[in-house]
């Protein structure tokens, strides 16, 4: 099941409701002094033990820790990691299996305080301000607040035809598609452009103008002088740019309280993106797609894997639609990134 080098922590994202805004709030617990990361938040939960299953000890620790019995919970992600070490101490890696908890015994009657004397508070999760959360978390933590913000469906657009006339129709199937999405899905899924051709700084900027005005984010497949430019609240770093964009740089399009995507086909790329500390990858190709007729798609069993090698949530591209979604996270991911599953056409 996992590497026995690794130290495995289950850990619970419990809702403590909403804020007088309707913001969503969670448990948290305040790191006492003398340990790692004393002062930072963190969320209940605990090591494995030997013989254990994550589960298993994620119901343990909310006995000891809550005082709760869980009866129900779903994997939200598993994260990789390692924090390094000056030598001659080695390199300490975790595996944090992380899950939103639905219910549990009594919960109406039980509320969620620390049985260990621990500081335990609900924490808002703003959405907007993403970073200064991240911020109060130590770093292995920081995926967790990526899945819960980000939505299980990214809209990717179908490419844009030559010429102003094409670039018209471009913007006219956004408007459509951006119309259908908020209206089925109610913000949980953001829209991707990918033109596959060069536009302007003024297109992108129309572009990008075109979709937040249904209320959808938008995402855009270029660089981030680009993204800059055209107000885009995410931007998508393909190959190419996965491997030639400093990490400064992706740093300080993130302290903007924006999101960062990048292409995973394999696992050098993947860790690539675990290294400039992206917000989401986008693994492909699962299934044949029209769009790469050539490629015959990983597969689900070599997509699980990928997704266990991200240190942030991980999305499902290629060949797939909302009948995957269900599918795909099963196997960890996020979600499912889809051209023709949500797209309406040029």
């Amino acid at each position: 099941m996992t590497k026995t080098c690794e130290t495995q922590i289950a850990l619970a994202v419990i809702p403590a409701g909403f804020d007088a805004a309707g913001g969503s709030q969670y448990w948290f617990e305040r790191r006492p002094s003398g340990v790692d990361f004393a002062g930072m938040l963190a969320l209940p939960g605990g090591k494995v033990a030997e013989g254990e299953t994550p589960p298993q000890a994620l119901a343990r620790e909310l006995r000891e820790e809550l005082g709760i019995t869980l009866t129900q919970a779903r994997l939200l992600i598993e994260i990789p990691w390692v924090y390094p070490a000056v030598p001659p101490a080695v390199p300490k890696r975790l595996r944090l299996w992380v899950y939103r908890v639905e219910s549990w015994l009594n919960q109406s009657q039980t509320p969620i305080q620390g049985s260990e004397g621990q500081a335990v508070m609900p924490v808002l999760i703003d959405c907007t301000q993403a970073r200064a959360l991240m911020a109060q978390l130590p770093a292995a933590n920081r995926g967790i607040v990526a899945a819960l913000c980000l939505p299980p469906r990214i809209a990717i657009s179908q490419p844009c035809a030559a010429g102003d006339l094409g670039f018209e129709a471009w913007l006219t199937s956004l408007q459509a598609t951006a119309t259908l999405l908020h209206s089925r899905f109610k913000g949980a899924a953001v829209m991707h452009l990918r033109p596959q051709r060069d536009l302007s700084r003024h297109e992108w900027q129309r572009a990008v103008a075109v979709v937040q005005a249904q209320r959808v984010p938008v995402w855009v497949n270029a660089d981030l002088a680009i993204a800059m430019a055209s107000g885009a609240d995410g931007v998508h770093l393909n190959r190419a740019r996965l491997f030639t964009e400093p990490k400064e740089a992706v740093l300080a399009w993130q302290s903007l309280n924006r999101w960062v995507s990048a292409s995973g086909h394999n696992v050098g790329e993947i860790d690539r993106a675990n290294q400039l500390g992206v917000d989401a990858v986008l693994i492909s190709p699962v299934l044949p797609t029209p769009s790469h007729p050539d490629a015959l798609g990983i597969g689900w069993a070599k997509f699980a894997d990928l997704v266990r090698t991200a240190t942030m949530p991980a999305y499902a591209l290629g060949g797939v639609s909302e009948a995957n979604l269900a599918e795909a996270q099963a196997l960890g991911a996020q979600g499912i990134a889809a051209i023709r599953g949500y797209g309406v056409p040029n």
